[in-house]
């Protein structure tokens, strides 16, 4: 594991938390204001309130991604202290933007049953 892949999973991780946290606060105050609209009378203001919901919980999907570079991470770690060698792709977890395998090359790594 090279100090600079495992400070970018490190940097990655604080991202998407980053990321995540921003949106659920910014639906749940929309939320607050629309259930003050709802008071108000404005009953279309509840669509609004069933987006901001929807919004958080979409938000939360970071910490499946999170969860999954954190176990890399750990793997990452371990390997070093094995002396192990880097090179299955399926193994390498979830990647950064832009980068490790598209959907497709990761099905054709299942299909060929190779990893």
């Amino acid at each position: 594991m090279a100090e600079a892949e495992a400070r970018d999973l490190i940097a990655n991780i604080r991202r998407e938390i980053e990321e995540a946290a921003d949106a659920m606060l910014a639906a749940a105050e929309k939320g607050l204001r629309d259930i003050e609209a709802v008071r108000g009378g404005d009953a279309q203001a509840l669509d609004g309130l069933e987006r901001m919901l929807c919004a958080i919980l979409e938000a939360c999907a970071f910490q499946d991604l999170a969860g999954q570079r954190l176990a890399k991470l750990d793997s990452m770690i371990g390997a070093v202290a094995l002396g192990a060698v880097d090179g299955d792709p399926l193994l390498e977890g979830p990647q950064a933007r832009g980068q490790g395998l598209d959907q497709a090359a990761a099905d054709a790594l299942f299909e060929s049953g190779t990893s």
